[in-house]
């Protein structure tokens, strides 16, 4: 095992998979994941900032359902308050684990 290897506790729900499925996505984009939340209820899910150094919070959806607009204002503005960029990140999960595009918000 070389000394960049790491551990990773297998998720234990949907929602923990898309998640951790985003934050690899991010990462072979070339962004820092700075922290990320696997529970559905915490804002954000993840924090991260671009290889262009924009830092940005992402909502998290298992599955392609679109939040509600209550929720999606209520990310924007913690977003805003924050001075980050906001994106939603939908995770399809049949077949396979997919996300079809960040979409800011």
């Amino acid at each position: 095992m070389s000394a960049s290897a790491h551990h990773r506790v297998e998720p234990r729900s949907d929602h923990a998979r898309a998640v951790l499925f985003v934050c690899d996505l991010l990462t072979a984009q070339g962004a820092t994941v700075i922290a990320a939340n696997t529970d559905e209820a915490g804002e954000p899910q993840i924090f991260a900032q671009s290889d262009a150094g924009e830092l940005a919070f992402y909502l998290v959806r298992a599955g392609l359902a679109e939040p509600s607009g209550a929720a999606l204002e209520r990310f924007r503005a913690l977003a805003s308050r924050h001075k980050v960029a906001a994106y939603f990140a939908p995770v399809a999960l049949m077949p396979e684990l997919h996300c079809p595009g960040f979409r800011a918000l």
